[in-house]
């Protein structure tokens, strides 16, 4: 046992951890670690926190700057209200444009540390992040529905051409392993889809457009190749980040075109 502490000791010391957020080199306390490192999970699903799960990959510093989505938010889009007071309440947005999907829930606000995260784990291609940002958004899908509430969990798909060049899709990481988590619950009974919904046109990145443009680049842009995968089913739509909400509603509007009966969405960030 001493020469394990002894070991984990030097080994902190001459290679400290590299903070995935800002980049400086930090030394994750002695619970991160162990949190890092055991298979058992001892927290409860719907009050983990993105400070305990994420403490092994960032600093201190960083840990303080994730924003949480937090009510009073649009009962609709999950836009975060300026005001923190009043209750939930459909916002003008949702008014004027009404949406496809029933309503859209995130982890946090997509700025500063979580900005940081999704891009490192989108674009730098650190999928040692998959796994916890998984478990994170398990834990707001099972503190905004039930877990029976869907049949299926659709992940975003991306065009071939993007999934080539990548090798991977973030979605269908954020949501590989739910149908195993879900045991734990022992109830719940929804299968992946993640070929349930194909990305037919290319499309520019969304980045930079505004809510119009975007709209009008990913118009067509999806569709169901088998709809019996889709058919009655209650769907639950998953990708990383909600912008203005052009890509899932449009994602939304092929699912419902396919015959299912409703569609919700989870993202791991929530722009403002």
């Amino acid at each position: 046992m001493l020469f394990f502490r002894l070991a984990r000791i030097l080994k902190e010391a001459l290679f400290p951890s590299k903070c995935m957020g800002c980049g400086s080199f930090f030394h994750p306390s002695r619970d991160a670690a162990q949190r890092n490192n055991s298979s058992a999970k001892a927290y409860e699903w719907e009050t983990m926190t993105f400070e305990k799960v994420m403490a092994p990959f960032l600093c201190s510093d960083c840990l303080c700057n994730f924003l949480p989505v937090e009510s009073p938010l649009c009962s609709v889009c999950g836009f975060v209200f300026k005001s923190r007071e009043g209750n939930d309440h459909i916002c003008g947005n949702c008014i004027e444009h009404p949406k496809r999907f029933g309503k859209a829930r995130a982890l946090g606000i997509y700025d500063k540390t979580l900005m940081e995260v999704v891009h490192s784990f989108k674009y730098k291609e650190k999928l040692q992040l998959a796994r916890p940002l998984e478990e994170l958004l398990f834990s707001v899908f099972v503190r905004n529905w039930n877990i029976d509430d869907f049949d299926l969990v659709v992940p975003v798909p991306l065009h071939v051409k993007r999934f080539r060049k990548r090798g991977f899709n973030q979605a269908y990481l954020l949501v590989r392993d739910w149908p195993g988590i879900a045991v734990k619950f022992k109830s719940g009974n929804f299968d992946i889809g993640q070929d349930a919904l194909c990305r037919t046109a290319w499309t520019e990145p969304q980045t930079g457009l505004g809510r119009k443009k975007r709209m009008e680049n990913i118009k067509g842009a999806f569709s169901v190749g088998d709809e019996s995968k889709v058919n009655g089913k209650r769907v639950l739509l998953v990708d990383d980040v909600y912008t203005t909400g052009a890509t899932v509603d449009e994602c939304a509007k092929a699912i419902l075109g396919g015959g299912a009966v409703s569609v919700d969405v989870l993202t791991l960030a929530r722009a403002v």
